[in-house]
């Protein structure tokens, strides 16, 4: 399609030489129309909306400068020529000023005309080509808008940038006059662990997508296991959408979501940090399916301290004693509050659980949890521990290394271990005061346990057998004819000769001083 030319003198026969010249230029130009004077060029442009005007600066009733001032506030990106004579030659420079693209000095040569001419239609050409090319882009920039809104709320949370006009510039793009100031970060209730929970997760962001579509969300990031999401407060409530969307995957699927909300601080890095941690360690403290603000995470952890000694020793001493539902409480009350004091810290956590894991084992070991042929495992624990990456795989992780260190316990050889450890005491003790409690202090389990394993293992209580190891000890010494039946007795453990004889009556069926006698021993006088 050609471009519109306007020609505009007083002179009629100006007009026609010019409107001649442009016909015959083979230049892809269409003279559209010719003007008498200034304010019939004004008219004429509103009519015909030329592309080109040829502009007379001399001419009655308005002069061209003025006309092409006017033009010029129609439409700005018309092209004006002016032309002139050489006493006017200032008046062009100011039309040149106000944005005429050339000048002519009459008479004008017809090759001067479509030298000017060439150059603003390649000029127009040039204006189209980029035209085309800024829609294209504008279009693909439209059919990419989910992936350009991901990026630019990727860059405001994660990028490193000093200038907010080059996001504000990315922003114009896709016609956003505003920026998050606030981000729900959604994390799904899931069990990493469990087969094909990557395969749920995917489904449960597919959600979260759809109902953001529904409520006019445009900020979707998917990071790693986490959502996150850009809200604009000033257009919608912060806590309202992060209710909605909970609510919405409860509705839609089998499993939950928990959402922390970070709200308008003025740093929108900060804000995202706040509502990461309200939705790890706010699932962390009081389970899932819950909306968490950062209000609300700073009461939760408000008063949490590190671990003290006295719960390292608490912990110590229900492995010693075999307590393996207590041992758990309490390890999982020691991973809170290294959460808590290091504000959710993983290398943190991890530090000080690898410090108790080396006191732990050794601890087990020594209350005979552990076989000698496991001792090694400890290091495959530490491996495990340096891989986690959330706080969900340390609190994993901590189940199962108080798991594998009672592994041991719930099968039989360590039991029978175990039993064997007091049995050998007893033979080695038996000669004082020997409680059940004491035996069972020494070797770290409940009193009530080892009574029970005791009589499990060896057929009878322990009483029974500490009274039947005192009594063949007794039989051993009563060979002795130096002692008396009151010395032998206060050697297995027995101060009263009377209770002594009547014990071992009891269990060999005679009393010491007839069992010397069927063995030919006499007693001392």
């Amino acid at each position: 399609m050609p471009y519109k030319v306007l020609v505009c003198d007083d002179e009629s026969l100006e007009r026609e030489v010019l409107s001649i010249i442009i016909e015959r230029s083979g230049l892809p130009l269409q003279v559209v129309g010719v003007a008498r004077d200034g304010y019939e060029a004004v008219e004429k442009t509103r009519e015909l909306l030329p592309d080109i005007v040829l502009m007379d600066i001399k001419m009655p009733c308005k002069d061209g400068l003025s006309a092409s001032n006017e033009i010029k506030s129609i439409n700005p990106n018309i092209k004006i020529i002016i032309i002139t004579a050489y006493d006017e030659f200032d008046f062009a420079k100011e039309a040149l000023r106000m944005g005429a693209e050339d000048y002519l000095l009459k008479p004008v040569r017809p090759e001067e005309i479509c030298t000017v001419l060439q150059k603003i239609v390649e000029l127009y050409d040039e204006e189209k080509k980029k035209q085309a090319r800024d829609r294209e882009l504008r279009e693909a920039i439209k059919r990419a808008g989910k992936l350009l809104r991901s990026s630019i709320l990727a860059t405001m949370l994660l990028g490193d940038y000093e200038d907010d006009a080059v996001i504000k510039a990315q922003a114009e793009l896709l016609d956003i006059d505003r920026l998050p100031d606030s981000i729900l970060v959604v994390e799904a209730d899931l069990d990493a662990s469990t087969p094909g929970a990557e395969l749920e997760r995917y489904e449960i962001f597919r959600q979260i997508e759809q109902i953001c579509a529904e409520l006019d969300i445009e900020f979707i990031l998917p990071l790693s296991e986490e959502m996150v999401i850009g809200i604009i407060s000033s257009k919608t409530e912060p806590r309202y959408m992060a209710e909605q969307i909970r609510k919405g995957i409860e509705e839609k699927m089998q499993t939950t979501v928990t959402v922390g909300v970070g709200e308008d601080a003025g740093n929108l890095k900060k804000v995202y940090r706040e509502a990461c941690m309200a939705a790890k360690l706010g699932k962390f403290y009081l389970g899932g399916n819950r909306i968490i603000t950062g209000d609300m995470l700073e009461d939760l952890m408000g008063s949490e301290e590190d671990v003290s000694f006295e719960e390292e020793e608490e912990l110590l001493d229900a492995v010693r004693r075999w307590q393996e539902d207590r041992a758990g409480e309490i390890m999982e009350d020691v991973l809170k509050k290294l959460v808590s004091s290091s504000r959710g810290s993983i290398i943190f956590c991890q530090t000080r659980l690898a410090e108790l894991t080396g006191l732990v084992w050794r601890t087990a070991r020594q209350a005979g949890l552990i076989g000698q042929k496991n001792w090694h495992l400890d290091f495959s624990h530490l491996q495990k521990l340096g891989r986690c990456q959330s706080i969900s795989s340390l609190r994993s992780w901590c189940r199962s290394f108080i798991e594998d260190v009672f592994a041991e316990n719930n099968r039989e050889p360590a039991k029978r271990n175990l039993v064997k450890q007091a049995a050998q005491y007893i033979k080695e003790n038996y000669n004082r005061e020997l409680s059940l409690a004491e035996i069972a202090g020494l070797i770290y389990i409940n009193p009530d346990y080892f009574s029970k394993l005791f009589k499990k293992e060896m057929g009878c209580t322990y009483a029974e057998y500490l009274t039947r190891t005192r009594v063949e000890e007794a039989r051993k010494f009563l060979t002795n004819p130096s002692l008396t039946i009151a010395e032998v007795g206060k050697k297995v453990g027995y101060a009263d000769p009377n209770y002594f004889s009547k014990v071992f009556k009891k269990i060999v069926g005679l009393p010491p001083t007839e069992y010397r006698q069927r063995i030919g021993i006499t007693e001392k006088s």
